[in-house]
């Protein structure tokens, strides 16, 4: 196996945790215990007063795009302790949180180690890492929900 397919599969490896596919705020709300199915089979279980504080976040009629978890994605083509964040809600929502003013037409959010801390600390079950090894800092597996 070459050094390059090697790789690629140990990033799968440390990926196996992410989500099979992401699910609405709105409908995990509606559940009763929420979870999703991960790539590996197992479930991954949502804090409910994680979710209705995602909730408080946003308007009402935006808790039917918000999908969940948010990817925090990992790269070393970032830097060191960087990482990235797709989705306008999600960097809306992940301003708010740290305080952080941006650009509304901005594609991703870069965010360094001490607001990656912040970000995990007050959303531990609805954020998860994504680890990268694209030039690109791309998609770990061709698809996230």
């Amino acid at each position: 196996m070459d050094d390059e397919k090697f790789l690629k599969k140990e990033i799968q490896s440390l990926n196996r945790h992410l989500p099979k596919g992401r699910t609405s705020l709105a409908k995990l709300l509606k559940q009763k215990k929420p979870q999703i199915e991960t790539r590996d089979g197992s479930t991954h279980r949502f804090k409910k007063e994680e979710l209705k504080y995602l909730a408080e976040l946003l308007p009402e009629k935006k808790h039917s795009k918000l999908r969940l978890p948010m990817i925090v994605r990992i790269s070393p083509q970032l830097g060191r302790g960087a990482a990235k964040i797709s989705g306008k809600l999600e960097q809306k929502i992940l301003r708010k949180i740290l305080d952080k003013k941006g650009e509304k037409n901005e594609n991703e959010l870069l965010i360094y180690r001490p607001e990656v801390r912040k970000i995990r600390q007050k959303l531990p079950t609805t954020t998860q890492y994504a680890f990268l090894i694209s030039s690109r800092g791309g998609d770990p597996s061709g698809k996230i929900g």
